[in-house]
């Protein structure tokens, strides 16, 4: 025993039952040797929304096995390879972008301070069609699968009517639906919002559909005034506006960064340059 070292021994012990990992304290599970811990299954179910007359500890020990369930298939993708294809790892890497950029940007919503009355009252002033001036827009629409070119669409540039919309997408081949819709100004950004309002009346306009692959023809056939209560309001304004304040908060950090930052680009995929104002 003399020329055993202490890693040896741990190493030793590792192999032996006595030494395994169990689940007490602070881990729930032991999948295989991996811990899954209290906080991360407390993590979990607060991202989900349990009614407050559902049984706690059943919906503990139910979250905790799919957890153990997507263990057990993430070590069985790992054994069969899928973590070392590079597919995998560009998606991770991603994924992994992603989430430090959201925490990143939680984080720094905390620096944000709560905007005071008159802050709140100078923002819904310059932002009236989220507010006093909020107005649901009744639609007339043509929704139309996007073909192949994207470019052959500039035929409708021509078109002044949603009749005359109808007969260019025919004679293109391209399918389409024809229906009524309407939009919130208060989910539209203010500039396209001013663009739209000032079209002649009854003048189409293009919008992209919420569904990929699709476009979406529009014309305002009528309106109606958004009542939204000033205590509701006031309190949409003051996220409103936190939003925008973390918004430019963003944008400083990111220049600050790109401003110390080495970036190179093989010839062909740098950023194009920027557009020159007026």
């Amino acid at each position: 025993m003399k020329g055993i070292t202490a890693t040896a021994l741990i190493a030793t012990c590792w192999m032996m039952t006595g030494c395994e990992k169990k689940p007490t304290g602070q881990v729930v599970a032991v999948v295989n040797g991996e811990e899954i811990t209290l906080q991360e299954l407390n993590t979990e179910l607060s991202e989900l929304k349990i009614p407050e007359n559902a049984d706690k500890k059943e919906a503990r020990r139910a979250v905790l096995q799919q957890i153990v369930n997507r263990r057990l298939l993430a070590q069985a993708a790992k054994t069969d390879g899928v973590d070392r294809d590079p597919a995998y790892i560009s998606a991770q890497r991603r994924l992994s972008e992603q989430l430090l950029v959201s925490m990143y940007g939680k984080k720094a919503m905390d620096t944000v301070g709560v905007p005071s009355t008159a802050e709140i009252n100078k923002f819904m002033a310059q932002n009236p069609t989220l507010f006093s001036q909020r107005t649901l827009y009744k639609l007339d629409q043509i929704q139309f699968e996007m073909p192949a070119d994207p470019k052959s669409l500039k035929a409708l540039e021509g078109a002044h009517t949603m009749d005359a919309v109808a007969e260019i997408l025919t004679k293109m081949g391209v399918k389409f639906a024809r229906g009524a819709g309407s939009f919130d100004s208060g989910k539209i950004p203010p500039q396209m919002l001013k663009q739209i309002l000032a079209l002649k009346p009854g003048e189409p306009f293009i919008v992209p559909a919420g569904e990929a692959g699709k476009g979406l023809v529009n014309v305002i056939t009528g309106s109606a005034p958004i009542a939204i209560p000033q205590d509701q309001a006031r309190a949409l304004a003051a996220q409103a506006y936190r939003n925008q304040a973390l918004g430019k908060l963003g944008e400083q950090r990111l220049n600050e960064t790109k401003a110390k930052a080495k970036i190179e680009y093989q010839p062909g995929y740098e950023p194009p340059p920027p557009a020159k104002k007026g």
